[in-house]
């Protein structure tokens, strides 16, 4: 019978260095943690209360279904009504139901067509937007010489 050779090696992992790069490990992620706190600003925004808000009390919806049911009817007057949303812009509210009957009687529009609007650039948009842009020059040089 021969004789069983011996590895050299009497244990594969030493509990000793196992540890210590564990607490190497901690100790490192522990320091990069207060390092990037103080580094960074990473206290959030939005948790900071104006002057006048107590944190002990806080302003608490009383009657959140009367407030949704109050919230939906002043949804449903405006979608009932006429009215101007922006009448410097000439932009009006009509009631939901004169909307969709004009739909039904008149069709959608033809959106394949340009509209006027969409032909001739604002020129004064543009500008505003992109000041220094060629399309820009070339919008002022046609307006120009179509003048």
């Amino acid at each position: 019978m021969a004789k069983a050779r011996r590895h050299p090696e009497t244990r594969d992992v030493q509990p000793r260095v196992l540890l210590a790069f564990g607490g190497g490990l901690l100790l490192f992620i522990a320091l990069a943690a207060i390092g990037v706190k103080l580094v960074f600003n990473t206290a959030p925004t939005w948790l900071q209360l104006p002057a006048n808000v107590s944190p002990k009390s806080p302003d608490l919806q009383t009657a959140p279904k009367h407030d949704l049911a109050a919230f939906r009817a002043e949804e449903d007057r405006q979608l009932k009504t006429l009215g101007w949303v922006d009448r410097n812009a000439g932009i009006a509210r009509i009631p939901i139901d004169d909307a969709m009957w004009a739909v039904v009687s008149h069709g959608l529009p033809d959106w394949s067509r340009p509209t006027a609007a969409a032909t001739e650039p604002d020129c004064a948009l543009l500008t505003a937007a992109v000041p220094r842009a060629p399309q820009a020059r070339n919008c002022q040089q046609q307006r120009g010489a179509g003048r």
